[in-house]
This record gives structure tokens, sequence and C-alpha cells, in this order.
């Protein structure tokens, strides 16, 4: 029999359950092993043999899709003992780069060395066409990003120093690209952590930021590129993710701190009237003792990536442990290498990042991607590391 207490109660106790699920997300994660080699560093994606089906790059082989079963070796390569570095993929790209209808592979190798262009042949084997087409692309991870609006796509990096970005010839990619640099030289190392590109202030044009701050890019191109300091103390992390994570109407920066220690979080940009001054908010501490959101904390947080995994119209984003990068030299280097899904909610109007470990064994590389690889309309995770080459699916 239901007491008048039973009914009252019962509707709120199905609203707080409610409201659990959905700043609480417990999604049942399933992990293929792609291999357990030491091959790459990041991986990449796309239909390489178009059978519409997407594909997996990593290292000197593609893995057809659905299945990912069969490997096809498209460049010379080996397999890496986990004290090494493979210096030819820390991560790659997948474009159809000279037109032909077919992606093409974009390879980056040792941070400050070359980069290059593989050519997808089609249904010929052997080994692809290759082409350097950069010869120094410094930072930890480059990004590819139409950042002048001309319709191409140029290389975000640093050369000799500086900040700045290579563009191709539109008319043969296969030629070496052209470098421009934003900044005076910054750094005598060719492995600088941090690096993201997106529009800061709302002026509809692209920023560059890296650990220490932004460039603005001017109206016109060259020019000058105006400086803008970050607040936070920070090593330099991974892939600094710009997007509206708040939905207030500007873009905001999510980032670790340390590629190699502890520490992430996120820049509420405060708007055009504030002159976008970006405000630090905590997701998990520098302090290794301390714990973050959701009583989590894990270091070397190397690769970020960011996709609406639950497709609730609110950006989310993946991240890791890059296990044994400097083998057990770095803070947490022997702890669990985990996989991470940060999920956006909005609590009371407040932002909140809610975390769910979605592997225990396996990381994040350089890079770490995030997309529909079965096509199930839901996104999933590939990673490439020291661990090997694994897929994630919801």
């Amino acid at each position: 029999m239901k007491t008048k207490a039973t009914i009252f109660f019962l509707p709120l106790l199905l609203l707080a359950v409610a409201a659990f699920a959905a700043v609480n997300p417990r999604q049942i994660w399933k992990k293929q092993w792609i291999t357990k080699d030491f091959i790459t560093e990041g991986v990449s994606s796309a239909d390489m043999n178009g059978d519409g089906h997407a594909d997996l790059v990593a290292g000197h082989f593609w893995f057809a899709g659905p299945a990912f079963t069969r490997a096809e070796k498209f460049r010379p390569g080996k397999v890496y003992p986990i004290a090494e570095y493979v210096k030819e993929s820390f991560l790659s790209w997948t474009r159809d780069m000279n037109d032909d209808q077919r992606p093409d592979i974009v390879m980056v190798g040792w941070p400050g060395k070359e980069i290059m262009l593989y050519l997808n042949p089609g249904a010929k084997s052997g080994d692809w066409e290759a082409h350097q087409i950069v010869a120094e692309a410094a930072t930890e991870s480059p990004i590819f990003a139409d950042l002048n609006r001309d319709g191409h796509e140029e290389i975000v990096c640093m050369v000799r120093g500086c900040f700045g970005y290579y563009e191709c010839d539109p008319t043969d990619k296969t030629k070496p690209w052209k470098f421009t640099a934003v900044s005076e030289s910054r750094s005598k190392s060719p492995y600088v952590h941090g690096l993201g590109v997106g529009d800061i202030n709302g002026d509809g044009r692209a920023d560059i930021v890296e650990k220490d701050g932004w460039f603005a890019q001017p109206e016109k191109l060259p020019g000058v590129w105006q400086w803008h300091k970050l607040s936070e103390p920070s090593n330099g992390g991974a892939q600094m993710l710009i997007h509206d994570f708040d939905q207030d109407g500007d873009n905001d920066i999510v980032t670790s701190l340390d590629g190699h220690g502890y520490g992430l979080g996120w820049y509420e940009n405060a708007g055009k009237e504030r002159d976008s001054a970006m405000v630090w908010h905590e997701i998990l501490p520098t302090d290794a003792a301390k714990v973050g959101v959701g009583g989590l904390q894990f270091s070397q947080l190397h690769a970020l990536a960011m996709v609406d995994f639950d497709r609730d119209g609110r950006m989310d984003f993946v991240t890791g442990k890059r296990y044994w990068a400097h083998g057990p030299k770095d803070p947490g280097s022997l702890d669990p290498a985990l996989t991470v899904c940060f999920f956006n909610r909005s609590v009371n109007g407040a932002l909140q990042w809610v975390p769910q470990v979605i592997d225990e064994d396996g990381g994040v590389g350089c890079d770490v991607l995030a997309t529909d690889l079965n096509q199930d309309g839901k996104p999933d995770v590939a990673v490439g590391s020291k661990k090997g080459v694994f897929i994630l699916t919801q």
C-alpha cells in the first residue's frame, strides 16, 4: 500500500536520480587492441581504400576497417622498444593532398625534424610515394588547420624557436612549404609543449595559442600578431583545445599544464567587454597529493582531443596518461595508464566537468583521436602509445 509520504517523495527521488545521471555519465566502453607493438605515438583515420569504411593509420601501417585486423604497410618502419621513441611517427593527419579523391597521409616525426607526405596510390601495392614538405617542425604537437582562411590548411608549429605556420603551394602540395613566423624566438628547445589554434578575441580570425599566452591574428597578413599573456604558470602540456565550452558566445581554452607532470584546467573567456581576459579554473591540481574533479588525479596529460561524446550539444574532451614517456623518470610514471573522458555539464548555469575513466591500461600518446570509427553515430577513441594501438568504442 502506498502512503502519502511515498507518493510525495517518489517523484523527488526520480528527479534526483535523473539529475545524478545527467551529470555522472557511465557509458560502457569496449576495447579492441589493434596491436600491442609500439609503432606510433599518434593515429589518424580516413577511408584509405574507398570501401566506405573508416580505416586507422598508425605508424607505418594503415589498418583496414571495420575489423581493423588487416594491416597494410605504406612506408618503411619497425617495432620499437618502449625505452626508445618512434622518431618518424609522433602524430599524423589524413587529407586528400593531390585532389585525386584518395586520402593521403601527412606524418609528423621527431620534434624539430621533418614532416612527410605520403601519396595514396590506390590499388597499387608497395611503399607510397613520399615527399618531405617540411624540414623543421618544432613543438611536440604541431597543428593542421586553415589558419588564414584561404581554403587550405596550414601547419602551425615552431621553427628556430619562433611560433608560426607553414603554407603550401595550392597547385602542388608536394613542394616544400613556406614558413611565416608570428613571434620572435621564444625557446632554444624544439620540445616545447602546448599549442592551439582558435579565435580567442571574437574577431573571426584564428589566433595561435601556446602555454604562456596567445598571439592575435592581425586584420591583414603577414602583419604583427599581438601577444597576450595567460595567467596560470605552465610547463606546457599538449593540444590546447579552443571552443565555447560554457556556451556564452566566446571561445575558451582547455589545457593540461605539464605533459610530464600534473595539472589540467580551463580558461574562461570573459568576453570582448573585458578584452577577452582569460579566467583560470582548475580541473586537476598540479599537486600530486591532491585530487581534482570526481576525486581523480593522474599525470602526463600529453594529448587532448575534443568531441561531443554523449551528443548533448556540449563539447567534451578526452585525455590520459602518456605511458612511459620518459621511462620511470616522470612523476606518476608507474601509475596506471588511464584514458579519461571529461563530460561537459551545465549545473545551475555553471560549467562542470565530470570525468569517466574509460580505460585503465592504455593512456594516450603524443596525440589522441576522437571520432566515429565504427560509423554507429557515436564518437570513439583511438590511441597509439607505448602500450600499442587500440580503439575504445561506446
